[in-house]
């Protein structure tokens, strides 16, 4: 009997994402309940609600986080598959290894580090309690919008640097 080690590692990094993606999901609940908790300690009318659409995404994220993890989990299960049926080869990169264990701390860790972020937009938008400068046009537009950007950001390069992890450490062999 033939194993191919290749295959086992595919087949392990799914396990591991089914099982830190749902032991990391308790963080990205936190760290989703403290954006939408959050008020600016200067100005307590300066909510999460005063960044366009940032409520929205952030209810969104735990949901696409799961979904995230659940993906990868479930495509590198299927490498490992094609890898066992020859269709695919399996690769040991360390720098697509890194990339998976920095896709899986990654979101975990911007959560965390957002409400330093809308404390920095919301310092813009409240302007020492005078507000934006009138001389800078469209700045609060932008600073409104930005949270709801860098979250989407956040969400979206976890995704991006785990898939491509995936892809540094497999092969297909039908090219």
């Amino acid at each position: 009997m033939n194993i191919n080690l290749g295959s086992v590692l595919m087949v392990v990094i799914s396990i591991v994402f089914i099982g830190v993606g749902a032991s990391m999901f308790g963080n990205v609940t936190d760290g989703t309940d403290a954006i939408l908790d959050y008020e600016y300690s200067s100005n307590a009318s300066i909510t999460d609600a005063s960044f366009t659409g940032l409520t929205s995404i952030t209810g969104l994220s735990p949901m696409l986080v799961l979904i995230g993890y659940l993906a990868v989990a479930l495509l590198a299960g299927f490498f490992g598959v094609q890898i066992a049926q020859g269709k695919r080869e399996g690769k040991m990169s360390p720098g697509g290894i890194i990339m998976l264990g920095i896709s899986l701390v990654f979101i975990a860790l911007g959560f965390y580090v957002f409400p330093v972020a809308l404390d920095g937009f919301a310092y813009v938008l409240h302007g020492g309690g005078n507000g934006i400068n009138a001389a800078y046009t469209g700045l609060a537009s932008i600073v409104k919008l930005a949270p709801m950007l860098l979250l989407i950001g956040y969400v979206a390069a976890t995704v991006i640097v785990g898939m491509f992890g995936l892809k540094m450490n497999t092969q297909s062999t039908e090219d």
